[in-house]
């Protein structure tokens, strides 16, 4: 049984430079809504998708992070992919837009990657359902219902849901024991080189890269899990402080209690990436 029991992976963490220059790219082209803003600090959500990104204005010398640690967002047909790159293209000067890749296909996705001017790379993906069939769960829509085109107009795309965010490890084999035996996380996809772990009872997911040269990212830059208590929280915090060598945590902040029922602690694990563990409901205090 692994240490933690989550209810869920409920929250990535992101850091921009300017909230008024990263806010846009989610709105305007991501179909994604600000749910939440204050204090420097934004919640978007996808309205299919039921965990929510928190981006972190870090000012202008907010470094620009790794490809390898993007989220991506999912459309449902091939096609769109080609209408997302035309018309964000068109329009990239406008929203500062850098690295703009052309479409292209790799293990059953077919993409585009952006550089939004807040330091972090983006990615728009078709994923063919029929890889399901080869056992890949994450290929299957993320959404009940699909948004219809009057939802996101004007486009010829419209993002049907926010699917999954990535890590990096050095050690593969040892990290997904980790996601396990540690976080209680399950793995739902991957091979050979890559893993996808996810929450079992929900279908978006953390795409795990090797990477043998690393650049580390701050703790502003992490996933939140959620458990049922505080005290479930405290309980965590204490056993990951204890025997945190013998688990594979390499730090943990102290314990933060805010209420009866909202208390949350950070923690890195063995690749130096960086994870909330929460009992509150909402990110934003």
């Amino acid at each position: 049984m692994a240490i933690l029991k989550l209810d869920g992976l409920v929250h990535g963490h992101y850091e921009c430079r300017s909230l008024d220059e990263t806010l846009p790219i989610f709105s305007d082209l991501l179909a994604a809504e600000v749910v939440d803003r204050r204090d420097g600090t934004a919640v978007v959500k996808h309205p299919n998708t039921g965990w929510l990104l928190v981006i972190h204005e870090g000012g202008p010398d907010a470094p620009t992070k790794p490809r390898g640690n993007h989220y991506g967002f999912r459309v449902a047909d091939h096609k769109e992919i080609e209408a997302a790159w035309a018309y964000i293209h068109e329009r990239q000067d406008d929203y500062g837009i850098t690295g703009l890749k052309e479409p292209s296909a790799s293990h059953f996705a077919y993409s585009i990657y952006l550089d939004e001017p807040g330091g972090n790379t983006l990615e728009l993906e078709y994923y063919n359902p029929k890889a399901a069939g080869h056992g890949r769960r994450v290929a299957a829509g993320h959404w009940g219902e699909q948004l219809p085109a009057e939802r996101f107009p004007g486009r010829g795309y419209v993002p049907q849901a926010l699917s999954h965010g990535t890590l990096q490890t050095s050690d593969k084999e040892a990290s997904n024991r980790f996601y396990t035996e540690v976080l209680g996380l399950s793995i739902v996809g991957g091979g050979h080189y890559s893993t996808y772990i996810a929450h079992a009872d929900t279908p978006w997911y953390v795409v795990v890269l090797p990477a043998e040269e690393r650049s580390y990212l701050a703790p502003v830059n992490r996933y939140t899990l959620k458990v049922a208590s505080s005290e479930e929280v405290q309980e965590a915090h204490g056993t990951f402080s204890a025997r945190g060598k013998e688990l594979g945590v390499t730090e943990v902040w102290d314990l933060e209690a805010r209420g009866k029922d909202d208390a949350s602690f950070i923690f890195a694990d063995m690749d130096r990436n960086w994870w909330e563990v929460t009992s509150a409901a909402w990110p934003l205090p």
